[in-house]
């Protein structure tokens, strides 16, 4: 098992390509650093392409081979799957996702969590469900815990979205760390490339970079710190580091 180990929590394939593959590259290519994430569906509930890729059938499946391919792309060590259904997990009962949250967190020992903020970036209630639980699970472990930072992650409102701007940004004052990677923009376009059935959303979000265009794919992430307290401070004063303050 690596020294360092930062797990991401999400609701569906490519959510971690779409908000958070910059990150996930440059921590991934450090060699005392292992990335997880723990998705809690297959994304049945999704298009299957257009013209269709598959059947709906045949979508759970595909959508999870898509996702495995991305995640070895951006180079993810592990991918395990919580096993509910797209579009579902508002109606799971909050204890049993954090449960399921909780159990990946004590096989994987992460230093780091990092799952959506709040509002779900773009607002749908399988996002939020899934940050409501994992801030649960890592606010109820005890103290003294592997476990020392939760982060949400989010856009900062002045950014340059292009065409499709999500639904939900946060203040600049409110972001506690940005990470920036502009060298492994290529490698995140071709793990959202390998989202083959999501091609209509990757386009709208990253328009022309199924042509080769990655003006829109983000050279930046950004995070907010989990009980840290919102304070001005300029983009030079921000964390730069998840694993700055960690003790391993």
């Amino acid at each position: 098992m690596k020294e360092k180990r930062i797990l991401f929590v999400f609701a569906h394939p490519d959510d971690e390509t779409f908000t958070s593959g910059v990150t996930i590259c440059k921590y991934a290519a450090q060699p005392d650093v292992s990335i997880h994430l723990l998705c809690a569906t297959r994304g049945e509930a999704g298009k299957p392409g257009d013209p269709p890729i598959c059947t709906m059938e045949e979508l759970p499946a595909v959508r999870e081979a898509e996702l495995r391919k991305a995640a070895s792309i951006l180079g993810i060590s592990r991918v395990e799957f919580m096993g509910y259904r797209d579009k579902e997990l508002s109606n799971i009962p909050p204890a049993e996702l954090e449960q399921k949250i909780n159990e990946a967190i004590e096989r994987i020992k992460p230093q780091v969590v990092i799952t959506f903020a709040p509002h779900g970036i773009s607002g749908h209630p399988d996002h939020q469900a899934i940050s409501a639980a994992t801030t649960s699970a890592v606010q109820a472990l005890p103290a003294g815990s592997v476990t020392q930072k939760l982060y949400y992650v989010t856009h900062a409102a002045d950014q340059n979205f292009g065409i499709a701007s999500p639904p939900y940004t946060d203040p600049i004052d409110s972001i506690t760390t940005i990470i920036s990677a502009p060298a492994y923009v290529p490698q995140v376009a071709q793990a959202l490339a390998a989202h083959r059935t999501q091609h209509l959303s990757v386009s709208r979000v990253f328009p022309g970079v199924l042509q080769g265009d990655t003006t829109y794919v983000r050279t930046v992430n950004h995070f907010i710190l989990v009980g840290d307290r919102p304070r001005e401070t300029s983009v030079e004063e921000k964390e730069t580091d998840l694993f700055s303050g960690i003790t391993t």
